[in-house]
């Protein structure tokens, strides 16, 4: 009867059974499964008692890999949140300029449409005056006044007036007015 168990065979299995149980005390030793090469990590989940604790610092390292990732990816965004913040408050200040910009634009028109309301006032009044008057007597007065603001009292005036006041102002005179009242 030929022995299962020979010499060689027996020698093999002792250097199995150390390598082994030295991999066992190195991976208990080192206990991080990502500083073991790939190929022991892959060789130790095929031994049966050791696949459950391989797969299980497989797991860990890929948990703390999808981690990282995660927490790379959140320092990103982080980033990007606080780019578009700072865009934001860059433009809420441009508003806020634009803002006082347009409120001084606003009081500046304001203050010309009161002193150009009180300019129409005061001139629709001097208009009644020179209605009053004799058209020779206003024309004489009118003849030394500058020509826009002759022209605007012309236009509050009624039109006979005004065509009694251009008669009695110098030709040229009236011609050059009336040329600027049409507008040509």
């Amino acid at each position: 009867m030929k022995t299962i168990f020979n010499g060689k065979t027996i020698a093999k299995g002792i250097i199995i059974l150390l390598v082994l149980i030295l991999a066992v005390i190195c991976f208990k030793y080192f206990n991080d499964p990502s500083n073991v090469h790939p190929t022991i990590k892959t060789v130790f989940s095929k031994v049966p008692f050791l696949s459950k604790a391989t797969s299980k610092h497989l797991n860990e390292g890929k948990k703390q890999d999808i981690l990282e990732e995660e927490k790379i990816r959140i320092e990103h965004e982080w980033a990007e949140i606080e780019s578009q913040k700072q865009q934001l408050a860059d433009k809420q200040a441009q508003l806020i300029k634009k803002e006082s910009e347009l409120e001084a634009l606003e009081k500046q028109l304001n203050a010309d449409k009161e002193k150009l309301e009180s300019t129409l006032t005061n001139i629709k009044d001097l208009a009644r005056y020179y209605e009053l008057m004799e058209p020779r007597n206003a024309a004489s007065i009118l003849e030394n006044m500058d020509d826009d603001l002759l022209i605007q009292l012309l236009r509050h005036l009624k039109r006979e007036v005004v065509s009694e006041i251009l008669a009695n102002l110098d030709s040229k005179r009236a011609a050059a007015i009336t040329k600027k009242m049409s507008g040509l």
